[in-house]
């Protein structure tokens, strides 16, 4: 036995105190009595119990005595040279996984067992045997280096919690390799789990005495099998044909012994859209397509939520996030003396909202109240092309109209079919009667021009682009040389095409691609951009902590990305999605067979100093009570 803290042995120098103490003689006070016959009697009874009295006293100073050295050695610290010899120093591996909140029969989920059996190895540390505590999530995190004080390891212990993240234990194994590969002596990794790490290649050190050997890795396993049904798949994208729309993609696995039947809610914004029911057998999945379109309204956030009815034992891949693209409603302002095909066309694109003028009734200082104005078949006699501010589109009348005869029956030779005007438009064999001739400004160098439509060598279609120092930060241009009247293009499907992506495009608009990483994924931000630290999974959402640069998500939710990123995106969805996690169907005892090292516990649940404490403790109990029997016999 070793004593970690020998300096109590002074207190020693106190049992002579003691033994004075019950040496010392009380003085008897001399009082006058009427009689001694009373007395008499009195006195040849304490003379038949002189020789147990004595024997009292002395079984009470061995008691007092017997306390005394229990709190010297208690405070000395003894600790077995058996533990110290078994490991003087130890690091002890958390695992904070997903996995771990799953919830066992008795109520108790994996995580808070593991702690539990955690607490047993924390109390074990002290001077000669230190003890740093790891935590095993996303990636391995020293929570505590190696420390002889029980308090921070406890306080790290009681503070953790199991994250919504994915991972490995070699990453924590490794770590906790590279930490025992400075300290002298003989070491162990202690890893409390639900499974076991990959086989790697072992780390070798040298102990004092320069002989090789292998750190101990013991495992205790907190997990027994359990059925759970999962949400491994959950996302969304906007249909090429109709941007508008959503598709959904959603997969349900079953990893079960038997068939599972429930429901799916799915919720838009805090808002219920539909209930799908589901059936699934043992080990199988579930996979469903559907579309979904979105409000236009301002205060939509494009939160879609799908949610499963089902009670198992990892709730937390229960419900999945993903986003909606809701790109907000463009502000149009149509300058026509009339057209039925271009009005009927605004009017039913929900992303629009606009408003008709005659020409006479338009002036040049209302552009700027919208975000894009069309002209059809109209150029206004104040309108300076680079000088009038605004977004606009022209059909005919162009500020590009050249002089000379128009051009009859053009065919089109160039179609530029990557331009952001064209996407998905089909314009082969298009049928147009005259179209005007158009020729690009000579002086105009801040503005870039392309030309996606060109007859032989006569432009059909430009679109014109200049940086500016006022928002949006870009002024935009699209000039059609012809009447569309004068041409079969309202007749096709690439006429609505054809004028929602011109309409968009100088609206500056783009559909925000959905933004969806796992949990535990790193997160690169772009410069001055921040991103909420703490997920938002209520509707509506409350501001909080942001940070930038780079962030690691440990948590499934919605994170606020303010600017918004590229494209309009202002929201990231974090999902958890991982097979490994929500399979919970392996053993203790099948993973245990594949595991080198056999489960390790303490030799004591408490360092024997607590033990020696109670047991003074009770003496002292013991002691009270045959005291104040004595004083009332």
């Amino acid at each position: 036995m070793t004593f970690l803290a020998p300096w109590a042995a002074w207190f020693l120098a106190g049992i002579p105190v003691i033994v004075l103490l019950y040496l010392l003689k009380v003085k008897r006070r001399q009082i006058p009595v009427s009689t001694l016959m009373f007395w008499q009697r009195v006195l040849q009874e304490n003379r038949q119990r002189a020789l147990f009295h004595r024997l009292r006293n002395l079984l009470s100073l061995l008691l007092h005595l017997l306390i005394f050295l229990l709190i010297l050695t208690a405070l000395a610290k003894p600790t077995l040279d058996a533990f110290l010899a078994a490991g003087s120093d130890t690091v002890l591996i958390v695992d904070t996984r997903a996995r771990m909140q799953a919830v066992e029969d008795d109520g108790e989920s994996r995580f808070d067992r593991a702690r539990r059996l955690a607490a047993p190895y924390v109390s074990q540390a002290n001077r000669r045997s230190q003890v740093a505590l790891i935590f095993a999530g996303a990636a391995a995190d020293v929570a505590v280096p190696f420390t002889g004080d029980v308090k921070p390891l406890e306080a790290a212990l009681k503070a953790a919690s199991a994250t919504d993240a994915t991972g490995n234990l070699d990453s924590a194994v490794h770590l906790a390799q590279t930490l025992l590969s400075s300290r002298k002596g003989r070491h162990r990794i202690v890893v409390l789990t639900s499974t076991p790490r990959s086989d790697t290649q072992p780390v070798v050190y040298l102990d004092s005495a320069n002989a090789a050997y292998e750190p101990a890795v013991s495992y205790a396993f907190t997990g027994t099998a359990r059925d759970n049904v999962a949400i491994t798949r959950f996302s969304t994208r906007p249909l090429l044909n109709s941007p508008q729309t959503s598709e959904v993609l959603l997969e349900i696995r079953n990893f079960g012994t038997a068939p599972v039947k429930g429901n799916v809610e799915l919720s838009l914004d805090g808002r219920r859209l539909e209930i799908k029911p589901f059936e699934i057998e043992a080990g199988g999945r579930k996979l469903d397509f559907f579309p979904i379109l979105p409000r236009t309204e301002r205060s939509a956030r494009g939160w879609l939520k799908a949610q499963l009815d089902t009670a198992d034992a990892l709730p937390l891949d229960n419900t999945a996030y993903a986003l909606v693209p809701t790109p907000q409603p463009a502000r149009l302002l149509l300058v026509t003396k009339g057209n039925w095909f271009l009005e009927k066309l605004l009017a039913a694109d929900l992303q629009l909202r606009f408003e008709l003028l005659t020409p006479d009734a338009f002036t040049l200082p209302m552009a700027e109240k919208f975000d894009a104005v069309l002209f059809d078949n109209v150029l206004p006699a104040e309108f300076a092309f680079g000088k009038t501010a605004g977004n606009f589109l022209f059909f005919k009348q162009t500020p590009f109209t050249a002089s000379g005869p128009s051009l009859e029956q053009p065919i089109l030779t160039e179609i530029d079919n990557q331009h952001p005007l064209l996407r998905l438009v089909d314009l082969q064999n298009l049928t147009i009667v005259r179209a005007s001739p158009m020729r690009l400004p000579s002086e105009a160098p801040e503005w870039t021009f392309q030309t996606p439509l060109r007859a032989f060598d006569e432009p059909v279609l430009i679109a014109g682009s200049r940086r500016t120092t006022t928002p949006p930060g870009e002024q935009r241009v699209v000039a059609l040389g012809f009447d569309v009247a004068e041409s079969d293009l309202p007749l096709r499907i690439a006429f609505p095409l054809l004028i929602s992506n011109a309409v968009h495009w100088l609206a500056h608009e783009s559909t925000p691609l959905p933004r969806s990483i796992s949990t535990g994924e790193t997160l690169a931000l772009d410069p001055g951009q921040n991103v909420s630290t703490e997920p938002e999974t209520d509707f509506p959402a409350k501001p909080g902590a942001m940070a930038r640069a780079f962030f690691q998500p440990s948590r499934q939710g919605y994170y606020r990305l303010d600017p918004p990123a590229p494209g309009g995106a202002n929201w990231v969805a974090v999902n958890m999605f991982s097979e490994a996690e929500s399979d919970l169907r392996a053993t203790a005892t099948q993973v245990a067979a594949t595991t080198p090292t056999a489960v390790a516990m303490p030799m004591m649940q408490r360092p024997l100093w607590q033990y020696l404490a109670i047991a003074a403790l009770l003496l002292s109990t013991m002691e009270w009570f045959l005291f104040h029997r004595r004083r009332t016999e």
